[in-house]
């Protein structure tokens, strides 16, 4: 049997048409202090992911893995569901709470949705969530027409999001800054549509859509986020091109919001930008290895990405005595401090990277020949089994994070 906080399982125990998972005590490791409890699963899940014990898709019982449900009138898909937790020191999987409420928060991310049948079914597990916002990682319509009014590619598509899910706030992506192909989009009017959510009553600070940060909850925040845009070129600013070279004005700021977070005892930050420099994909590092190695040497918690078209996550990474950061086109074991292979990180060792390109578009391989694969722990791409779209979900608590 597979070990995890319970905390870390989707519960769907008396939702028709999903999974029920059972719960059986467990003895604690010698020495924890913590309790463990084993879980057992139903005979309905299956594992469909590549990359580990902790690698797991919950789906409805009326489908198998290797196919794909529809919303149809059941108004339901599948997502992504993989476990892992970000533990604090000191302990296996928690420790008291020292700040918030101990029930923390949820939200969902992904990027690279577009505006046909898999933007919808992602809407549809989105809106059965339960989270508190989502995150949308760039590369929102690539110009396409939902049918919803205003009749813009900007205006509908925040209007059929909205409709689904209330609290969604955006980055931009490569295809909605106005560059080629030209007519997908404008940041400048998706920002009009989808304004941040009032109703998280937080404060926004730098410019939102592009380089901007938020802490969540307003009061004794458990979590900074901080949005950038390494790479993108903003055509419709005039062609202004976001650069985040070492001692440069917007590796600065970066820099800045990191320790002011840190300074101020936040638990956790965490950084969302569109383009990846590591991932096994078709997409070469176009950021540049400066901005990644920023925050692997700031230990920021987590880094979301997209424009991958698949799921990643990485083992967990640092700058140590035998890495000085991440290099191009190679592979350095010496840049991983924990090999993932349990599901369980330690807080403030090192960043965890996730790309979630699954908001729509259909899959990218994964490239496991690809240097930068080795730097990864679990993959869903084209070559995994029941592989769909979706989001990944995040539960933030004081002393751990959750990714379902």
């Amino acid at each position: 049997m597979n070990r995890v906080h319970p905390s870390s399982l989707q519960k769907r125990s008396g939702t028709s048409g999903w999974t029920s998972l059972a719960f059986s005590p467990s003895s604690s490791p010698r020495g924890s202090g913590t309790r463990f409890r084993t879980v057992r699963a139903s005979r309905r899940v299956r594992s469909c992911a590549h990359g580990g014990p902790k690698s797991r898709y919950t789906i409805p019982t009326s489908q198998e893995c290797g196919r794909r449900p529809t919303l149809g009138r059941t108004n339901r898909a599948w997502g992504i569901v993989l476990v892992v937790v970000l533990v604090s020191a000191g302990a296996w999987f928690s420790v008291a709470p020292t700040r918030a409420d101990s029930n923390g928060f949820q939200f969902s991310a992904a990027g690279d949705f577009g505006a046909w049948d898999g933007f919808r079914a992602t809407l549809g597990i989105l809106n059965t969530s339960g989270s508190d916002f989502a995150l949308a990682i760039g590369d929102l319509s690539y110009g396409g027409f939902t049918g919803y009014a205003p009749n813009t590619t900007e205006g509908g598509w925040c209007a059929k999001f909205h409709k689904y899910f209330s609290n969604v706030i955006i980055l931009a992506g490569n295809h909605d800054t106005g560059a080629f192909p030209p007519g997908e989009g404008s940041i400048n009017n998706f920002t009009k549509y989808c304004p941040f959510p009032t109703s998280l009553r937080t404060p926004v600070f730098g410019q939102y859509g592009k380089q901007y940060y938020f802490d969540f909850p307003r009061t004794n925040p458990l979590a900074r986020f901080i949005f950038l845009s390494p790479d993108l070129v903003y055509v419709v600013d005039d062609g202004e091109h976001y650069t985040y070279n070492v001692n440069s004005t917007r590796y600065l700021w970066t820099q800045s919001a990191i320790d002011q977070a840190h300074a101020a005892g936040i638990p956790w930050v965490i950084v969302a930008f569109h383009k990846s420099c590591i991932a096994a994909g078709e997409h070469a590092c176009e950021t540049g290895t400066d901005i990644l190695n920023l925050l692997l040497r700031e230990k920021v918690d987590l880094i979301l990405n997209a424009h991958t078209h698949n799921y990643e996550r990485s083992n967990q990474l640092a700058v140590t005595d035998s890495c000085a950061g991440i290099q191009l086109h190679s592979y350095n074991a010496g840049c991983i401090v924990h090999d993932g292979a349990d599901g369980k990180y330690q807080r403030g060792a090192g960043p965890v990277l996730v790309i979630q390109g699954t908001g729509g578009r259909a899959l990218d391989v994964f490239n496991k020949a690809d240097p930068y694969s080795g730097y990864f722990a679990a993959h869903m791409a084209t070559d995994t089994e029941g592989a769909g779209i979706g989001v990944v979900t995040y539960k933030v608590y004081p002393d751990r994070i959750v990714e379902e």
